[in-house]
């Protein structure tokens, strides 16, 4: 009986075959927000280094699909795209990043 009741479970919440839910991506301000709680978490070192990549990485992904989503083109856009095409950096580069993302970020 547990079988049928999670296979009519499952059936229910099936897709139907070629269709696809698209997520909104985030905003500019949520991607900028973002960005800089990561650039901030990397300065300040609240983590490990693996989680601090991670953090930094997940937010570069944020803004550059913001940028994408709003056709915007701008040096922040260009840096969070380098960032992700360079893949995991160590620490040190990383604060290079964030420092720079912080400087960006606050200019209008």
């Amino acid at each position: 009986m547990g079988g049928r009741f999670l296979l009519a479970i499952l059936t229910g919440l099936a897709l139907p075959a070629g269709t696809a839910l698209a997520v909104p991506g985030p905003t500019w301000p949520e991607a900028l927000n973002e960005g800089r709680q990561a650039a901030e978490a990397v300065l300040g070192r609240t983590g490990s280094e693996t989680c601090l990549q991670g953090k930094l990485m997940n937010a570069m992904v944020s803004v550059s699909d913001s940028c994408d989503a709003d056709g915007r083109r701008s040096t922040l856009c260009t840096m969070a795209e380098d960032f992700i095409v360079g893949g995991v950096v160590p620490l040190s580069d990383m604060d290079v990043v964030s420092k720079r993302f912080l400087k960006l970020a606050a200019t209008p």
